[in-house]
């Protein structure tokens, strides 16, 4: 298989003959094998061979190959070199040997001719090619020496000597031309000696003139005169309170720099000789060339070595995130193609610092094919553990035999920063970073002489996490409100925060989220762009799990994509999930792990005697950040079409309301994606579904219709805007039983939040308002009818008794007034006089006195006549 190529994976099925697996048995066996690794497998670069026991009887062997859409493989085949079945049948009749092969009596394999020699079919042994011919690896014939051209000579420029250097030619290898043909062409002589040129950031000529490193705690910025004279004290020492930043700046290319070293690699396992081209990749002044070589199927390896490891003086702690990387690998390239089938690997080898560790797992970073003009890649370093990152360049053709020779692959800079551990020299300072003042003015660099330091404080404090370097007085300040640290700038000067997108708010610098209730703009729902209320705190420290369709191959194995998503922090992990003897080909591989807000893992469901198992392999990272929250489907140079959004059977008026999630985009591994994979989420208002469902769109049931844009769509009541006091119309229900339920009805654009979503259920009564005012006139009318009542029946009664007082009068009429009768305001008190009214008959004025004049001596006289007797 490809070296170690994620995007393919390979299963193995035995079957009996009833086409029943026995895998499980199988299993037991492999496992067991595994352990013996000198024994029962061997490894050659890519190759594996593997040897598992079979039952006796007939049995069906299935090899399943996979492929990871997401990870794009390079264009070489899966090669089966061999199948050796032991405890067949004895054979009577032996097979020649192919042409280019030999072997000896009684062999059991043919064995390849190397270079410069050649064989026929059945041959017993090889022959040499004369000196005017020659052949390549494992030929029938030899083929006449051409005579050398221009371009089987390419330049060298020697080390510096004393301060100057020159260029050297030498025969492109195999060397395989005649220079002693009359039309050859000769060898062209060295050029003229030249100054050096000037060394790469970081780096000083020594008495020699041969750049070195700068010494611990100085630094140069690379643009020191060339003349040697001046160029012995190149790197300056940095100021106090400032720390060396060290790290590898490659940008001229005079020489192979240090920590650099090439080789050259053939790819087929039927090859068992050593490639020897001499240097793979040459200097050439501006760049760093692949070496042009007339030897076929090789792979042109660059290998960068950083055994002092990754520190990155002035960076928060923790910091071992994406957010805030330890280290920064930065490399421009540009390759010249003859067709696509060429490719530009970035690899890192996984090994590195491993002690006891003498063989490499590679992990492939990236992959470019074909064709590309000048461009960049980075790789984010997040350990501070020694590393090994390798360049590999395979031309077109190369997998079949058939290399291009002209096809070519250009390094024009190589930029490693923090190179060190924990205050270590690693590489270069090409320049000095301003330490943050802290509460007791510690410096960072050891003081000149005449000067201390104190004894504790001998390393840079960092500034806190959300806060960057005043430029002035290099003070840490936090960013303003709304705005997060850029992990990967200097963290000087206000310029080194950036805002937060939109519909996202920062508090502490650090991130930005969408916590509490945020406006956004009606999205052209209507025509005045109303601005509508969201809260997203409900999707606050959720994930979700969404699984694509499932495809099948022609054997009937399937294989899915599983997606696990969040929409804020904190971040999660996809991790390679599997057995070793379900995944052979990832067998001595170690398991993968990507984490971010969003992730997908290939799910290959494998089945066994008793149950289903799902293998969970090759993660790939779809989204790290989340950079804004829009009601806009346009994001960038990004723009989601009707199709994909499902807005086909829905006029402009009938439309979902929706909130786009926009997502940083993330490296990809490929060309395919020069822009990265980048993850949009669709929040789907749909006030009826109150349980949430995130899916995928039907058009990318894959979550992907393009392999780079990724969409994943949300649907919930909670994805709508809040009903503000005007957006809901409340109804009164009937009163039952004295109790009476109000409802809310909200708009069909929002969803009622709070005290006001509930269902309240408030006293009521049997009456209408009607009929309690038509009550409470009734009842204030008999109070006042009342009231009028007994002031008239008082006042009847005052009149009774002056009319009494004038019947009784002798002359009829009213005497005057000696002794007033009640008032208002008075009592009935016993000691006045009383009237006493007779119910008898008069019979006589006298007889009446009489009567009336005992009744008063009988009464206490409680009447006195004021008519005097005769």
């Amino acid at each position: 298989m490809p070296r170690n190529n994620r995007a393919l994976s390979m299963q193995v099925d035995i079957r009996n003959e009833q086409c029943q697996s026995y895998n499980d048995v199988a299993k037991s066996m492999f496992l067991k094998y595994t352990k013996k690794e000198k024994d029962e497998e061997e490894r050659n670069g890519d190759w594996r061979n593997r040897r598992i026991e079979l039952k006796s009887g007939a049995n069906v062997i299935s090899w399943i190959i996979q492929n990871n859409l997401g990870y794009q493989a390079s264009s070489q085949p899966i090669h089966i070199d061999r199948i050796d079945v032991l405890g067949l049948a004895f054979t009577r009749q032996c097979t020649a040997c192919p042409p280019g092969t030999s072997s000896h009596g009684g062999s059991a394999e043919c064995i390849p001719c190397s270079p410069g020699h050649f064989s026929s079919k059945g041959s017993s042994q090889c022959g040499k090619c004369p000196e005017s011919q020659y052949s390549g690896f494992k030929s029938e014939k030899c083929i006449d020496r051409p005579p050398c051209r221009v371009s089987d000579y390419y330049p060298v420029r020697e080390p510096c000597t004393n301060g100057s250097s020159r260029a050297v030619y030498k025969k492109v290898l195999p060397s395989i031309c005649r220079d002693d043909m009359p039309s050859s062409t000769k060898l062209p002589p060295p050029t003229p000696w030249k100054t050096c040129p000037k060394c790469n950031p970081g780096m000083e000529k020594n008495k020699l003139g041969v750049c070195e490193f700068c010494k611990k705690d100085y630094y140069s910025d690379g643009n020191s005169n060339s003349n040697l004279a001046s160029s012995f004290v190149a790197c300056a020492r940095c100021p106090v309170d400032t720390v060396p930043n060290y790290g590898l700046q490659y940008q001229n290319w005079e020489v192979m720099p240090p920590k650099l070293s090439s080789r050259c690699e053939y790819i087929s396992e039927d090859v068992a000789t050593t490639c020897n081209i001499g240097d793979a990749w040459l200097p050439s002044g501006d760049s760093l060339i692949s070496a042009p070589s007339l030897e076929l199927g090789i792979a042109f390896e660059l290998i960068l070595s950083i055994e002092e490891g990754f520190w990155n003086p002035l960076a928060p702690k923790p910091s071992k995130t994406m957010k805030v990387p330890v280290a920064q690998v930065t490399i421009v390239f540009e390759t010249s193609c003859a067709d696509e089938s060429c490719a530009l690997y970035f690899i890192e080898d996984m090994s590195a610092g491993i002690k006891g560790q003498r063989e490499s797992f590679y992990h492939f970073l990236a992959a470019f094919n074909g064709t590309n003009s000048k461009r960049v890649w980075s790789h984010t370093v997040t350990k501070n553990t020694p590393a090994r990152f390798m360049v590999a360049f395979l031309r077109s053709g190369v997998s079949s035999g058939e290399d291009r020779i002209s096809d070519e692959a250009r390094i024009y800079s190589i930029n490693v920063t923090n190179v060190g551990h924990r205050g270590g020299q690693g590489g270069g300072a090409s320049q000095c970073l301003t330490c943050p003042h802290t509460a007791g003015g510690e410096t960072c660099v050891p003081c000149p002489a005449g000067n201390y330091m104190h004894e504790v404080t001998k390393l840079c404090v960092p500034c806190p996490a959300g806060n960057y370097m005043h430029e002035v007085t290099k003070l840490c300040v936090s960013c303003p409100v709304n705005t997060i640290v850029n992990a990967s700038s200097s963290r000087v000067g206000v310029e080194s925060c950036v805002p937060c997108g939109q519909g996202l708010t920062s508090k502490d610098g650090v991130a930005c989220t969408a916590i509490g209730k945020i406006q956004l703009d009606s999205g052209g729902k209507d025509n005045n762009e109303t601005k509508f209320t969201y809260d997203f705190s409900p999707f606050v420290g959720r994930s979700w799990n969404i699984s694509g369709v499932r495809v099948f191959s022609r054997e009937g194995s399937a294989y899915y994509h599983f997606f696990t998503v969040a929409l804020f922090p904190p971040n999660i992990k996809c991790q390679e999930q599997y057995d070793n003897f379900d995944m052979i080909g990832l067998l001595d591989q170690d398991k993968e792990a990507v984490e971010g807000l969003a992730c997908r893992v290939t799910a290959l469901p494998t089945p066994s005697s008793n149950r289903s198992k799902t293998a969970y392999v090759t993660p790939l990272l779809v989204a790290s950040r989340l950079d804004s929250i829009t009601t806009s489907r346009t994001h960038g140079n990004t723009s989601l079409s009707d199709e994909v959004l499902e807005y086909d059977s829905h006029d402009n008026t009938s439309r979902p309301l929706d909130v786009f999630f926009w997502f940083d985009p993330v490296a990809s591994l490929s060309s395919t994606c020069p822009n990265g994979n980048q993850l949009v989420v669709v929040a789907r208002c749909l006030p009826t579904k109150k349980q949430m469902e995130m899916r995928l769109p039907h058009s990318c049931p894959d979550g992907t219709c393009d392999g780079c844009l990724f969409l994943v769509i949300m649907e919930t009541a909670q994805a709508c805007p809040i009903c503000e006091s005007n957006d809901y119309e409340t109804i009164n229900g009937e009163c039952v039983n004295g109790k009476q339920t109000i409802h809310s009805i909200p708009k069909k654009h929002c969803v009622i939040t709070g005290a006001a979503s509930q269902t309240k259920e408030v006293a009521c009564s049997a009456f209408t308002a009607f009929q309690k005012t038509i009550l409470t006139i009734l009842v204030l009318s008999m109070v006042l009818l009342s009231i009028g009542f007994i002031c008239i029946c008082r006042r009847n009664r005052r009149l009774e008794y002056k009319y009494t007082r004038l019947i009784e009068s002798h002359t009829g009429e009213l005497p005057a007034v000696e002794t007033c009768g009640l008032d208002e305001d008075e009592d009935d008190d016993e000691l006045q006089d009383r009237v006493i009214f007779s119910k008898g008959r008069r019979s006589a004025p006298n007889n009446s006195r009489t009567t009336l004049r005992d009744h008063r001596e009988n009464d206490n006289a409680a009447f006195i006549s004021l008519d005097s007797e005769d």
